[in-house]
């Protein structure tokens, strides 16, 4: 089976890209269908690997009811986030305006950054290496894909900010694995997070100072602020997965 549970990994995995890059959803634009086209895929993958009812692969991914306390953290920990492009603005002198039709992004940059891919990295991935460990050591492993899969920034972004934003990957996995199971182990809080993190910044442009100097401030606040939600204990009862 562990050779099912890496395939069908990989597969949603280039499934997600590919239709991403296909549909030319940078900023969410064909989000709402990416997203579909991904929790579709995990769900049958879930489906076929382990053979559980449709109901069963619902609740084990994540998409079940989320925990108050999950959802909480997670939208306290966002709020202090994005208050960063406002303090920015300020000290820096750069100026800030929204994305044209930002608005309309929104739908799709959350299905897209938040619910697709929280299902198959919280959901799929982090779900099943959880069986039988500790938080701690499945976050740790889940963090080894994670991490490589945004090796291929250095590609498109300078180093300086392509390794902060690599970095931002492997300090966020550990809030994002403890957000899931404070959100009684579903997808809705790292989804927020995740979405917040990765994509505020596709509907906002900072304008004015040196074109790297925001980006590293974001990413910098990104990857420390999320461990506020460690503040927040979780039930420590194990979560059905």
């Amino acid at each position: 089976m562990a050779i099912g549970f890496v395939l069908g990994f990989v597969l949603v995995f280039i499934l997600l890209q590919w239709s991403a890059t296909a549909l030319g959803s940078d900023r969410g634009q064909a989000g709402i269908v990416v997203g579909l086209l991904v929790v579709a895929a995990t769900l049958a993958v879930e489906r076929l690997f382990y053979g559980r009812p449709l109901t069963r692969v619902c609740q084990t991914l994540g998409l079940d009811v989320p925990g108050r306390e999950g959802m909480l953290s997670a939208g306290g920990v966002s709020l202090l986030i994005l208050s960063v492009i406002p303090v920015y603005a300020r000290v820096s002198g750069a100026s800030v305006a929204f994305y044209p039709g930002w608005d309309r992004l929104l739908p799709g940059l959350f299905a897209q950054a938040g619910i697709a891919e929280e299902v198959l990295f919280r959901g799929y991935l982090f779900g099943h290496l959880r069986r039988g460990r500790s938080l701690w050591r499945a976050a740790a492993l889940a963090t080894i894909p994670f991490v490589a899969v945004h090796l291929y920034l250095f590609q498109t972004m300078a180093w300086p900010v392509a390794l902060a934003a690599l970095l931002l990957s492997l300090a966020l996995s550990f809030p994002l694995a403890y957000l899931f199971e404070l959100g009684g182990g579903t997808i809705w809080a790292p989804a927020l997070l995740h979405f917040v993190v990765q994509r505020a910044v596709k509907v906002v442009v900072v304008s004015g100072g040196s074109p790297t100097i925001f980006p590293i401030v974001w990413m910098a606040a990104s990857a420390l602020l999320p461990y506020l939600a460690f503040l927040v204990p979780r039930d420590r009862r194990e979560h059905s997965i």
